[in-house]
């Protein structure tokens, strides 16, 4: 897109910021804008937000126009890409998902609203709470969209379009506390905010199916797909989307069965890396992870299945005292004759598979120390160690209230 036309999308998510009406706003913004490819659009839209033209949140406000565009004169984004509707594909039960919204917006959510608005009763402001309650569960469907798909966009250099659609999903998950937080405190609904809370949940619906999904394919190649596949089972699914409420040994099975596609079905080790330590979910240089770990709060302590010391933490803030040469020595010689059988007791414990984890505390003098042992367990629950975490927890106990990233 050349830079006059740039100039003007700014100019038109100015007007929106503004107060102009989106009526007109679509109006000039078809005229001009009709025959450029939503994926031109998204990335002019990435270049105002990166050059500091606007924010993230003055594009929120061209949203829904933009979307209302997307479906009608704009061409598709990645054009002959197709989303994937096999049974079981990630972006199928999205889709699925979506459908099931769409029928409890429909059919339950519709009718409480409805009965409320016309009774005022207790039993109709408890079926309307129950449905509101019902629509939060679209947090899951949000939080895998966000957590899942988002970082292949921004691999892809596509940083615009999640920072705005993260930002409506934030917007809709204040309505439904805001309206859940006044009928169960005031007794009453706002109902503007219920109306807007609807449409704005409507409206997610097909940016995300006409949008965000075919937008997907051109970022993901099989092998994101499953790890997709695999990682949503730990966040959950909503509305029916093909397994809500499976168990593991299902969830297993769908992934299994993705897996199947491209004839893996367990996971295979990550590209090299040179010269770093690969884990599962990630990879460090050296140095990375020793300050990484020398910098979590409080003290951390591993004892191997050979109940030897193997490794433990080097933080400047130390509660107890550590030296190097306990490395490879006994844990039954690291505490005082009169603790050791309680030791020696919780260790056969976490061997045998009663306990999982065990936790003291001791007051010393203004400090409240909290130590807690960990089974250390592979996939297979077998016992590999155990984890000793110690904190200095005295500021923690008085916290009070709440204190968020925008507070």
């Amino acid at each position: 897109m050349d830079e006059s036309k740039i100039l003007k999308l700014k100019t038109i998510i100015e007007k929106l910021h503004a107060g102009v009406g989106s009526d007109a706003v679509k109006k000039e913004f078809e005229a001009e804008f009709g025959s450029v490819s939503a994926e031109e659009l998204a990335a002019a839209e990435r270049k105002l937000m990166e050059d500091g033209s606007i924010q993230v949140e003055q594009v929120q406000r061209l949203c829904d126009v933009h979307a209302s565009v997307f479906g009608g004169s704009v061409e598709e984004i990645h054009q002959g890409k197709q989303v994937d509707k096999t049974a079981g594909h990630p972006a199928f039960v999205f889709i699925k998902e979506n459908e099931g919204l769409k029928a409890f917006l429909d059919g339950m959510f519709a009718s409480a609203v409805k009965t409320y608005t016309q009774e005022k009763s207790d039993a109709s402001k408890a079926d309307l709470l129950s449905a509101l309650k019902s629509l939060s569960k679209l947090d899951k469907h949000y939080l895998r969209k966000e957590n899942l798909f988002f970082p292949y966009l921004e691999k892809a250099g596509i940083t615009a379009p999640p920072k705005v659609m993260w930002g409506v999903d934030d917007e809709i998950r204040d309505l439904w506390k805001l309206v859940i937080r006044n009928l169960e405190e005031s007794n009453s609904v706002l109902e503007p905010e219920l109306a807007k809370l609807e449409e704005q949940v409507r409206s997610m619906i097909d940016k995300e199916n006409n949008i965000l999904l075919p937008m997907l394919q051109g970022c993901m190649d099989g092998d994101a797909w499953l790890t997709v596949a695999r990682d949503s089972a730990d966040i959950g699914y909503c509305f029916n989307g093909g397994i809500e409420g499976a168990s593991p040994s299902d969830a297993t099975t769908w992934y299994r069965w993705n897996a199947s596609m491209s004839g893996k079905l367990e996971d295979e080790p990550k590209a090299n890396t040179q010269g770093e330590i690969q884990l599962p979910s990630g990879h460090f240089n050296l140095e990375e992870l020793t300050w990484m770990l020398n910098t979590l709060p409080g003290d951390v302590t591993f004892v191997g299945v050979d109940d030897k010391v193997r490794y433990f933490s080097e933080g400047k803030d130390r509660v107890f005292p550590r030296t190097r040469s306990i490395v490879g020595r006994e844990v039954a010689h690291c505490h005082p004759p009169k603790s050791l059988p309680v030791v020696e007791r919780l260790v056969e414990d976490f061997k045998a598979g009663r306990k999982d984890s065990e936790s003291f505390w001791i007051q010393r003098g203004t400090q409240f120390v909290l130590i807690r042992y960990f089974a250390v367990r592979n996939e297979k629950q077998e016992y590999l160690g155990v984890l000793e975490v110690t904190e200095e927890i005295s500021s923690l106990r008085s916290l009070e209230g709440q204190k968020t990233l925008l507070s």
